[in-house]
């Protein structure tokens, strides 16, 4: 029996969330917990499948704080016929798998294959987990949540926060989490370079 999420959009509560209200760490999933044996954008498919080794020990942290793990992530190349709907699925459950033998449990999966309300910087997986999480009686714990992603700074259109130009594909994690933080004051982005080797 799986101990993840066995579907995009299925909400799993490990043991240790407890408490009504709860922080979710929300994380992008292409360059920021995995990559590619293909060298692809995403992965096709179980076999196209790495993760990246230097995100197990933040995670485990997380969850030994009772974080909810979730994971948001674009995934145009659906749309754009790159990719096809159940490679992406695939490699999501192969992705959930590898991480549970590592010790680290997501609780949520969730990616936006349209260009509508979900797809990053949007807010649309957020909220929605927002609402799924209310019908099993929990909150979320908006002021100790936050993002992670490679998305921050676009190359040729940002600079970071130092001054320096931005160097990535986009800047859709950033502005994700800058968009949810309007209304929930107090939500952070990390970029993923940084997060997981710090501290």
């Amino acid at each position: 029996m799986n101990i993840w999420p066995e579907k995009r959009r299925k909400v799993i509560l490990t043991a240790n969330l407890t408490e009504k209200s709860i922080p979710v760490a929300f994380f992008d999933a292409d360059n920021t917990l995995r990559c590619t044996r293909s060298k692809k954008p995403s992965p096709h498919g179980r076999h196209d499948v790495i993760l990246i080794r230097e995100t197990f020990r933040k995670l485990r942290e997380l969850a030994e704080k009772a974080y909810f793990l979730a994971i948001v992530s674009n995934q145009a190349g659906i749309e754009q016929l790159h990719t096809s709907y159940p490679e992406v699925e695939e490699a999501f459950q192969e992705t959930l798998r590898q991480f549970s033998e590592q010790g680290v449990i997501f609780n949520y999966y969730d990616f936006a294959e349209k260009k509508d309300n979900d797809r990053k910087p949007e807010t649309g997986m957020a909220l929605r987990l927002e609402r799924k999480l209310k019908l099993v009686g929990h909150d979320i714990d908006w002021q100790n949540s936050f993002m992670v992603g490679d998305a921050g700074w676009k190359k040729d259109r940002d600079f970071r926060p130092d001054g320096s130009p931005g160097t990535d594909h986009s800047s859709s994690d950033r502005l994700f989490a800058e968009n949810l933080a309007r209304e929930h004051p107090g939500f952070l982005y990390f970029h993923a370079a940084t997060y997981f080797v710090e501290g």
